[in-house]
């Protein structure tokens, strides 16, 4: 199951496009690259889409699975460790993506700046999806372990009755 948090390749960062934002450009350039941008937060969005199929995957296999407590919170250490090295590919992305947003009254810059915001909000998406999938985990860990536990009292009250049960059959 940790193959499945692996998606360092869904959500992809593209420092590139900052730069050229950052440059000056003509007309064409300026079009071209806004068509890369737009493919980006395509290909984002589709990254973060299987990112967030694969982490539901991830879960049902969980809850079907036959981890106990002590497994779930395993797993969940697992994606936390996950989020930490996704968290460290896309923070720099992010602070990139929020430093040139601002306000330029070109409808080219416009454009881009709508395609930074998207890019930031799908960055951040990405790294909700590790926490969330934590979240659920620890719940389930939690729940079986209150469920353990339950099994665990009636079994020690079935089995102080036992002697007694087995004592008035006897009789």
């Amino acid at each position: 199951m940790p193959d499945i948090i692996d998606v360092s390749q869904d959500i992809l960062p593209d420092p590139t496009l900052i730069d050229a934002l950052r440059s000056e450009l003509s007309p064409a350039e300026a079009l071209k690259l806004l068509a890369r941008l737009r493919d980006r937060v395509k290909e984002n969005r589709t990254g973060l889409k299987r990112q967030a199929d694969r982490f539901d995957k991830a879960y049902e296999e969980a809850v079907r699975g036959g981890l106990d407590a002590e497994g779930l919170v395993q797993l969940a250490e697992a994606v936390l460790q996950g989020e930490r090295g996704a968290a460290e590919r896309l923070y720099p992305w992010m602070e990139a993506l929020k430093q040139t947003l601002g306000p330029r009254p070109d409808l080219h810059c416009r454009k881009a700046q709508q395609y930074l915001q998207e890019l930031h909000d799908i960055a951040g998406a990405s790294l909700t999806t590790y926490q969330s999938l934590r979240e659920r985990l620890l719940k389930l860990a939690s729940e079986r372990r209150i469920n353990a536990g339950g099994i665990q009292a009636l079994s020690r009250e079935f089995m102080a009755r036992f002697p007694k049960i087995r004592a008035a059959l006897a009789k």
